[in-house]
């Protein structure tokens, strides 16, 4: 996870089934971006890093905005990845971690009352971001699918 304020550019790579996290407070200009691996820290074996996990990535990047003045009120979210990215495991499965991930994000957000203002989850295809701290803007490139702002 990284935070910052703009005019700055956070970026993630490489995102499959992992989930990539935008909080943003437009009025302050502060955001932060996650590249969470699995869905919720208490299944994980090592729970060292809150930020392999989505629903403790979400707990600690919000906590992390608040200390900068950022009221939860005034977060938006953006959410990215959540791929299927193995055929043999069927996309309504339990063991589908994309979809997972994807699930509890949208959980954890609502219960912090979080809104999600946009989102590029699903496919099979794996994603990198470019977070335009400044103007909130997040350019996702996919191959094969190009890019697109969100």
């Amino acid at each position: 996870m990284k935070l910052a304020r703009g005019p700055a550019m956070l970026v993630t790579r490489g995102l499959g089934s992992c989930l990539g996290i935008v909080l943003y407070e437009p009025h302050k200009k502060i955001g932060a971006l996650g590249h969470a691996m699995l869905p919720k820290i208490d299944e994980g074996r090592v729970k060292s890093n809150p930020y392999k996990f989505v629903d403790s990535s979400i707990a600690s990047m919000s906590n992390e905005l608040k200390k900068q003045g950022c009221q939860l009120a005034l977060i938006k979210a953006k959410l990215f990845g959540g791929g299927h990215m193995f055929s043999s495991i069927p996309a309504n499965s339990v063991f589908n971690i994309g979809m997972r991930n994807y699930e509890v994000a949208k959980e954890t957000l609502s219960l912090l009352g979080i809104k999600v203002v946009s989102e590029d989850v699903g496919g099979k295809n794996g994603r990198t971001l470019f977070f335009n701290v400044a103007s909130g803007e997040v350019l996702v490139k996919t191959l094969f699918h190009g890019e697109k702002i969100l």
